[in-house]
């Protein structure tokens, strides 16, 4: 019997190889048909209202050769195989050869599709199309923003943002959408909601986008264009997880003290120790060395006795948001999309057991972190 289901934003219809049981009718909303290749979800394409999926199976096919997604709130009908076929015998012959050759044609480019798709990188944001993503949103906001104030919050029209990055920078509104959702998660950026015009009583849409700060995403896509086209600088744009943990601790723990003319600020090194250990790590030499790596530089200084460990606040700072942003563009490539719902990991506090990887709370004798997958004990 065909039933009616409202699926979430990010919940999955079906994955590549189960089985194919009935034909889903998309009745409104958007559906991303994908391949699923390690933590990649390689996009074919988008289909939304009175498209069909699970066709293939006029095809004598049993099983699902994609994967799908909501990638908004969406309404199905979903009607079962059986029901199908038997309308499908009871069509006249020149109806059924009409519909296979139409079939064939399409199984054809699809193939053709899924192979493009897979020879080249479909992510839905590519690393050699991130500096031009964030700054095409950028421009757009400084041309079709108003600022709220002198100094404050800009405010951009959403329509209007999307004409101007589309018709200028040839941005795909799609895209645009889903950074300005990373903005949002990051709280740089909020969405202002209403009704359409056209329709009063209808459901709130998308009207325009308030961002706080347009200099902090000027920021974020000059410093990856720099070490993304600057020879043998790209392991700078590989986000670290630890490093990401173990910066916020550092960050966190000279909260209100005192910074010089310089920038400066200094920390007794005992006391970031302990703070870090009350956070779940036991800090080192090693981490230290880890966080060079990153291009993150301290300095360690003794006066009268004491330790004390250095650092330009206002620059650690920005090394930090620039990670937590790759941080979110690599979510965004594995899930296809951004996950405004995403789950905060809770870290472990002193006298709990953390991952060495992650920092996040493990049980006793558990063998892979929850968070990250880390091997904690020999199988």
């Amino acid at each position: 019997m065909s039933q009616v289901k409202v699926y979430k934003k990010g919940d999955w219809l079906f994955k590549e190889g189960e089985k194919l049981t009935h034909l889903t009718w998309i009745q409104s909303g958007s559906v991303n048909l994908c391949l699923i290749r390690g933590k990649k979800n390689l996009e074919i394409q988008t289909l939304g209202a009175n498209h069909i999926l699970g066709e293939v199976l006029f095809l004598g096919q049993s099983t699902h050769t994609t994967s799908a997604y909501c990638t908004q709130e969406t309404k199905v009908l979903e009607v079962p195989i059986d029901l199908m076929k038997t309308s499908m015998e009871s069509a006249s012959q020149p109806i059924k050869v009409f519909l296979r050759s139409m079939m064939d044609r399409l199984k054809m480019a699809s193939n053709e599709i899924k192979n493009f798709r897979l020879e080249k990188d479909s992510s839905p944001l590519p690393e050699d199309q991130v500096a031009k993503a964030f700054g095409s949103l950028y421009h757009a906001v400084k041309t079709r923003g108003v600022a709220t104030k002198p100094g404050g919050p800009v405010e951009a029209d959403w329509v209007s943002l999307k004409q101007y990055a589309q018709r200028i920078f040839a941005e795909s509104p799609k895209r645009l959408e889903q950074s300005i959702n990373l903005l949002v998660k990051l709280k740089q950026a909020e969405l202002i909601m209403g009704k359409p015009i056209d329709n009063p009583e209808g459901p709130d849409e998308l009207q325009a986008v308030r961002f706080h700060s347009p200099q902090f995403v000027e920021d974020f896509f000059e410093f990856f264009q720099y070490y993304y086209f600057k020879g043998g600088k790209a392991e700078l744009l590989r986000v670290d997880d630890f490093c990401v943990q173990m910066l916020d601790l550092f960050v966190q723990c000279v909260d209100g003290l005192p910074i010089d003319k310089f920038g400066i600020v200094s920390v007794e090194f005992g006391k970031l120790t302990e703070y870090c250990k009350t956070n779940g790590l036991n800090l080192n030499n090693d981490h230290f060395s880890r966080l060079e790596q990153k291009g993150v530089y301290n300095k360690r200084t003794q006066i009268a006795g004491v330790v004390y460990v250095q650092f330009e606040l206002k620059e650690y700072k920005k090394i930090q948001s620039n990670w937590k942003f790759l941080k979110e563009i690599e979510k965004w490539n594995e899930k296809g999309f951004v996950d405004m719902d995403e789950k905060v990991v809770k870290l472990a506090k002193k006298g709990e057991t953390s991952c060495p990887q992650c920092l996040a709370i493990i049980a006793n004798q558990q063998k892979f972190c929850g968070e990250c997958g880390f091997k904690l004990l020999a199988a």
